[in-house]
């Protein structure tokens, strides 16, 4: 039996890319949106148009995912403001609840092996100041205050009590790919 991996914030372009490359690959796909993926990939996938800030929702919409074995998580609420947005406790608040409406439940039910967590240079306060380049992992954390290093806590605390692995992933710079149509 396939792997099953679920993409959240699958109509994003991380999100999407992510659906036709795990298809390609033979996977079976939950994808996790708003709105329907587009996607170039002609293999079927199953879409949850779910709101990860509804927690009932999305409990309820991951009842049926026994079968998870990864997840992809590319969703992100944004407030308009690259700083304005990303310095106000309330974006955090919602971010880190989006990640934890969607684990807890899938934690509880599913075998879940793998997490990916997609961030970025942001952890590194670029949106506040000149970033350390290159960007290391055993660099102390950049002081300020960010949703991701909340993820991070709590990916890290969950990953433990429940025993899969986890990948956080902060790219500087992601390019979209030319369909090829």
């Amino acid at each position: 039996m396939a792997n099953t991996v679920l993409i959240a914030g699958a109509s994003g372009l991380v999100g999407s890319a992510c659906v036709d490359r795990f298809l390609d690959d033979g996977w079976n796909v939950v994808a996790v949106s708003r709105r329907q993926p587009e996607v170039v990939n002609a293999r079927p996938f199953e879409h949850l148009p779910v709101n990860l800030r509804d927690e009932a929702a999305t409990r309820a919409a991951v009842q049926s995912l026994a079968g998870v074995t990864h997840v992809v998580y590319a969703a992100v609420f944004e407030k308009p403001g690259l700083i304005a947005g990303w310095t106000e406790q309330d974006q955090m608040d919602t971010n880190l609840a989006m990640l934890g409406n969607l684990i807890e439940p899938l934690a509880e039910l599913a075998e879940l092996q793998h997490v990916t967590l997609l961030q970025g240079t942001k952890a590194y306060g670029i949106h506040l100041h000149p970033m350390r380049v290159p960007a290391r992992e055993r660099y102390p954390r950049d002081d300020h205050a960010n949703f991701y290093w909340l993820q991070e806590d709590y990916i890290k605390e969950k990953s433990t009590t429940n025993g899969f692995a986890f990948t956080i992933m902060r790219p500087q710079l992601i390019v979209d790919r030319i369909p090829a149509w």
